[in-house]
């Protein structure tokens, strides 16, 4: 029995540098291959996706989101079919009741006298002025900055001030009291203002030259 264990300690010794090489080679083979068998797992996962989901996750697509459309403002004509359009003219035009030359910030709606005048937007009425030169003028707050105001209509009490108004709402109607450019007869002159500049009312108003 000896004789065996001493042979057999022998054997050991006398191979223990191939032994240890066989054990090494063993050793990387195992983890080779676990490594495989690992990122072969995880590619799986990969392709397919849902088995990482948990049963109770919503599943969205682009068509789903709630995405705000922004509406841009678009006026309607404050006068309907009017016979005339007189353009807006940050350049001196003549004014041949004033008999001089001045700026014509405004847009001029021609039509007969008594003809209806309508909000061009959704707002509210801040201010009703009547006064000798102008004659009666409305002014409503569209919010954002933005006004629409109609000059030169007839005395009346259409609306109030505080009032909300939708577009397309009869406020007044077209007439001559605006002694200004009452040579041109009767007519509405539009204006609009912007962070409290005139603009051309032409940016926001659809109109058959647009």
């Amino acid at each position: 029995m000896k004789e065996k264990r001493r042979n057999v300690l022998f054997f050991l010794k006398r191979n223990a540098v191939y032994i240890v090489l066989v054990l090494c080679i063993l050793a990387v083979s195992f983890s080779i291959a676990f490594m495989v068998a690992n990122q072969k797992s995880e590619l799986e996962l990969n392709n397919n996706p849902s088995i990482n989901l948990p049963s109770d996750t919503p599943v969205t697509s682009p068509d789903d989101e709630n995405v705000p459309v922004i509406k841009p403002i678009e006026f309607i004509m404050p006068v309907i079919s009017p016979t005339a359009i007189g353009e807006y003219e940050e350049t001196m035009v003549f004014n041949s009741t004033l008999n001089r030359y001045t700026a014509h910030l405004a847009m001029d709606f021609y039509a007969p006298e008594g003809s209806s005048v309508y909000a061009v937007y959704d707002g509210t009425v801040v201010s009703i002025e009547n006064t000798f030169l102008q004659g009666t003028t409305i002014t409503i707050d569209h919010g954002n900055g933005l006004f629409s105001i109609y000059n030169s209509l007839a005395d009346g009490e259409s609306v109030s001030v505080g009032q909300t108004v939708k577009q397309g709402d009869e406020i007044g109607q077209v007439s001559v009291t605006n002694r200004q450019e009452y040579k041109a007869g009767a007519h509405l002159h539009f204006e609009v203002k912007e962070n409290g500049q005139f603009i051309d009312p032409a940016k926001y108003l659809e109109t058959q030259e647009k």
